[in-house]
């Protein structure tokens, strides 16, 4: 069994035990070039999951990006420290680069006390470079799903998020999410629309 399905498995069978879960979500947060500083003319879009386990400090990420037609992917970081609207350097390189215009990426990084500070906090965000803009074509800002939400659960193989807050849109929509686990080394998501609560 990998190390990513490890974490993923006993983070999820933890959840319905603990008051307050060692698993922070951040799940279905979208990719956007909006949110780079200085926004790039890019109709790429994307999103990105991640779930941190503060006890192991494992970060695990799903990202599936698509960039504007005719791009490609250079490099992909998590960068910080950063509120939303600014800039900062790079925290982690991705362990595998993206590459070509559309793709997904998943895998998993050990985060610092220190950075685990700065992700906790929001000031962490996730950026994609690429041959039309070097210094970013899209970005998702680390925002945790809301702390008001009903806790998550695990059962018969998925980790239902009752409530996800997807940031930085105009209207912005929460959705319902379940996080499948489907074998010993990957895992899906699958979002289901729900009623926006701002």
């Amino acid at each position: 069994m990998t190390k990513l399905s490890s974490l993923l498995t006993a983070a999820a069978l933890a959840l319905p035990f603990c008051a307050q879960a060692d698993v922070h979500a951040y799940v279905g947060l979208p990719l956007t070039a909006t949110q780079e500083q200085t926004a790039p003319n890019s109709v790429g879009r994307g999103n990105v999951t991640v779930l941190y386990d503060t006890a192991t400090k494992a970060l695990l990420y799903s990202i599936v990006y698509q960039l504007n037609p005719g791009a490609t992917a250079t490099a992909a970081h998590f960068h910080g420290s950063a509120p939303l609207g600014a800039n900062a350097g790079v925290q982690i390189g991705l362990p595998t680069q993206p590459t070509g215009n559309a793709g997904k990426l998943i895998g998993s990084v050990t985060l610092t006390a220190a950075q685990e500070a700065d992700l906790l906090a929001g000031n962490w965000y996730f950026n994609i470079h690429s041959t039309l803009a070097s210094g970013g074509e899209m970005r998702a800002q680390l925002i945790e799903n809301s702390s008001a939400m009903v806790l998550p659960t695990y059962a018969n193989g998925k980790l239902t998020l009752p409530v996800v807050l997807t940031p930085g849109l105009a209207g912005a929509a929460s959705y319902a999410a379940e996080l499948t686990l489907t074998d010993a080394a990957t895992f899906t998501f699958m979002l289901t629309t729900a009623t926006p609560f701002r």
